[in-house]
């Protein structure tokens, strides 16, 4: 059994989150999105900058194994409701349980908060995200397009009770 260690990520961190999420992403939106989207979103959201300025907000978490950051999760909050804006595991690890023990540290923090509820987008066609959220108790509560991102699917809301 693989021990899952899950933490607060701090700058030192800064390198292992971004392995992550320029790891996921690629074999993950390419397919839904086209590669052009998927680089200008990584040189946007996962930047050396912007991954420094998500860690320093306080609210990102790593997932560990064997002293190795294999899994982040990000936190935000938009019209006050929390957000959970980036949940990613390295490929290799998908399946091993690191998801779900981020989710279940995410739920932690909020519910230590006094939070009440969670919410999250994935684009449409992202089925293994839908199902791994559906089976967390996310619902979908609705849909957005951004018009500044033509040939993108929408964005699907869900959210949960905590």
């Amino acid at each position: 059994m693989t021990t899952i260690t899950v933490r607060q990520a701090g700058l030192a961190d800064t390198d292992g989150v971004r392995a992550v999420g320029l790891a996921a992403w690629p074999p993950t939106y390419v397919p839904l999105t086209g590669p052009e989207y998927v680089e200008w979103a990584l040189a946007t959201w996962w930047s050396i900058e912007a991954t420094e300025r998500g860690i320093a907000t306080g609210d990102v978490l790593v997932a560990e194994v064997g002293g190795r950051i294999v899994g982040m999760a990000g936190l935000g909050a938009k019209d006050g409701v929390p957000v959970l804006w980036k949940l990613y595991v390295l490929p290799g690890m998908q399946g091993a349980g690191v998801g779900s023990a981020l989710m279940a540290a995410v739920f932690d923090r909020l519910r230590r908060r006094g939070d009440d509820r969670l919410r999250l987008e994935y684009l449409e066609g992202n089925e293994r995200a839908a199902a791994f959220y559906r089976a967390h108790g996310f619902r979908e509560i609705g849909r957005t397009t951004d018009p500044e991102r033509p040939g993108v699917p929408e964005d699907v809301w869900m959210e949960v009770a905590l």
